[in-house]
């Protein structure tokens, strides 16, 4: 089976692109065919991609915009970026298609109202509510000290939210994407724990 996944929250800010192109490196290293899908008017996957081919770091990934999707053939997991605006026709069209949604949140009072409004939203949808497609969320930028994340346990308990994993606040992210580049890419000492972060989410899926 193909799996497809969108990682989609009507926040925009929230790490979408970055949790995309992680997980599709995350995903292609393991020697499975995997396009990753920008359908954010931003491209900001595809400038990221095009910085990646110029390094040769291809190999099992490609990237294409969601109107040139067509085009290509023979993989096996797809990985949406998706844009903030769920007013897009095409957002639904995603959604129906999808096996898992990743959904970031972070601990903003914003970013809560936001995923709140947004929930409301998707579970009105005949996929979500009949359960065919999984809801999977990761709590982004996290601080392990700060006080607002108590906070944002709170507001995922109220709506019975168990994140699945928690993605630490750190600039290599960035540094890395700038470069065509995902902590998967790093073999060094310092990234370890980062990758660990992400064993829940790639363990979950692998047992799908």
């Amino acid at each position: 089976m193909k799996i497809k996944i969108g990682v989609i929250n009507s926040k925009g800010g929230c790490g979408k692109t970055t949790i995309a192109i992680n997980l599709s490196v995350a995903i292609s290293n393991q020697s499975i065919k995997t396009v990753l899908i920008d359908a954010d008017p931003n491209q900001g996957a595809l400038f990221w991609f095009k910085k990646r081919n110029k390094n040769n770091l291809s190999n099992y990934l490609k990237a294409t915009s969601l109107n040139k999707l067509k085009k290509i053939e023979n993989f096996e997991c797809s990985i949406y970026d998706c844009p903030a605006n769920m007013k897009d026709k095409k957002i639904k069209d995603i959604i129906s298609q999808c096996n898992y949604l990743i959904i970031p949140i972070q601990a903003s009072i914003f970013d809560q109202t936001a995923t709140k409004l947004f929930l409301e939203l998707i579970k009105k949808l005949k996929r979500i509510r009949k359960g065919k497609t999984d809801l999977v969320f990761v709590i982004n930028r996290y601080k392990k000290r700060s006080q607002i994340f108590k906070k944002l346990d709170t507001f995922l308990l109220s709506y019975k939210i168990k994140p699945l994993c928690k993605f630490s606040d750190r600039a290599v992210y960035q540094l890395l994407s700038a470069d065509g580049k995902s902590i998967f890419d790093v073999n060094h000492k310092s990234i370890y724990d980062l990758k660990n972060e992400w064993i829940n989410l790639l363990d979950f899926l692998r047992a799908k």
